[in-house]
């Protein structure tokens, strides 16, 4: 038998006089997508998002006075700025290729004990 949601067990929101077909969150009447429209509820504020880009999605309220969601969240200038050319010595550029191993000479021997076969 196919689950089924009862009307009770569904986000009371309405959209474009259709009932929300999601599942409400725990210990509310609401989805996630709806929850602020519960005017009872104080863990979650709608996104203020930017002019250009106006937002509405829910996100947790949190120390922040105007939570917003991933898209619209303000970061902090850089504190680290790298530097702009690094200087590579000149030993190692001039480094001689017979230095390094093929993948052939990499293979493992016998005379290698087990836990440095691979």
């Amino acid at each position: 038998q196919a689950h089924t949601t009862r009307s009770s067990q569904r986000c009371l929101a309405f959209v474009d006089d259709v009932r929300c077909s999601r599942q409400p969150l725990p210990l509310s009447r609401h989805c996630l997508l709806h929850i602020c429209q519960d005017t009872n509820q104080t863990l979650f504020k709608p996104c203020q998002g930017s002019e250009e880009v106006p937002c509405n999605k829910p996100v947790a309220a949190s120390l922040s006075e105007e939570p917003c969601c991933p898209l619209h969240l303000r970061l902090p200038p850089q504190l680290y700025v790298p530097e702009q050319g690094l200087a590579v010595p000149e030993e190692l550029e001039a480094a001689p290729s017979d230095l390094y191993l093929s993948a052939a000479e990499l293979q493992p021997t016998e005379s290698l004990p087990l836990e440095f076969s691979d």
